[in-house]
């Protein structure tokens, strides 16, 4: 069996999202969830990390398409490819050598055999496993919260390595859109230049200034860079804190054997319905399935157009 932080974070919150995860085929796919496939593309790449970022975003929202409704399906899709790309070239400004996925590793199991460990960290060129999370605001809270969840933690066990941990602001959303320096400038009306935020105040530009979003700008992504670390922005648009491999190491082993013993038991107990938890309704992201456990009709993945994964039926 291979195990992962992704897994253990899902199963934990929901055994039900992890199991019908595993069982079914999406058919669409989160926003943040493309945003996130996005940028490892961009990181990923040995040729230009924003089309790379881009082109996988809209490349998803082709096919199987993005899980949002509305009028502005493409505006959105376009806003948000935008993001994938500056938040890439940002990213991989400190070498232009493509990040490497982390090698696999392994944690002993339960019984007589380990599992495998599949790592979702960079490795940056720095000799420093590294994870990337995307979030609406960086607070203690939020970096306590982060440091501490089996995203990071399990990593550092699973690996034997202290992990470089990269939060990146994103912004809250609005609409299908995100508000921030990555996304949004203001224009003086007059002089057509353009700042992110004022230097010796705390006050918003006035109603003259005119709020332009990147997507509609024509503005180079370099300059737009350039433009946000002379105004101040990038000490809160992306910051690093390192999260230690814990003293008893061995206890997060044990927790990690116990959860991969309740997947497998949940594995094997085919055509049951796991129990729901509604704190994993938006644990990490939007779960898929939220319209299937909180719909008209019984909660059955097929009653609402869910497919079996053809090595699963």
């Amino acid at each position: 069996m291979e195990l992962s932080t992704e897994k253990l974070s899902i199963f934990e919150i929901c055994p039900r999202r992890y199991i019908w995860t595993a069982r079914y085929g999406m058919p669409r796919v989160s926003l943040i969830g493309a945003l996130y496939r996005a940028v490892d593309a961009g990181l990923r790449t040995e040729k230009d990390p924003e089309r790379a970022a881009e082109n996988e975003l809209l490349s998803i929202a082709a096919s199987p398409g993005l899980d949002i409704t509305g009028p502005n399906v493409y505006s959105v899709a376009m806003h948000t490819a935008k993001i994938a790309g500056i938040v890439s070239v940002a990213l991989r400004s400190a070498s232009t050598a493509p990040w490497k996925p982390v090698g696999d590793a392994v944690v002993p199991g339960g019984h007589a055999e380990a599992y495998a460990w599949r790592s979702a960290c960079y490795d940056a060129g720095d000799g420093h496993p590294r994870r990337v999370v995307l979030v609406d605001r960086w607070s203690d809270d939020r970096k306590a919260q982060e440091m501490r969840s089996w995203r990071s933690i399990g990593e550092a066990c699973a690996l034997k390595s202290p992990i470089m941990l990269t939060a990146v602001t994103i912004g809250s959303s609005k609409d299908g859109r995100r508000i921030s320096p990555w996304t949004r400038c203001y224009q003086h009306p007059r002089n057509r230049t353009y700042r992110f935020k004022r230097k010796t105040s705390q006050e918003d530009f006035g109603a003259t200034w005119k709020p332009i979003w990147r997507e509609d700008s024509g503005f180079p992504t370099a300059e737009w860079l350039t433009r946000m670390q002379k105004d101040g922005c990038m000490a809160d648009a992306v910051q690093t804190c390192s999260v230690p491999v814990p003293p008893r190491r061995g206890d997060y082993v044990r927790e990690i054997q116990r959860i991969a013993l309740d997947i497998e038991r949940w594995q094997e107990r085919v055509g049951e319905t796991p129990p729901m938890r509604l704190a994993g309704c938006y644990g990490w992201s939007p779960c898929i399935f939220l319209g299937v456990c909180h719909g008209a009709a019984a909660p059955v993945p097929e009653n609402y157009h869910f497919k079996i994964l053809a090595d699963k039926a």
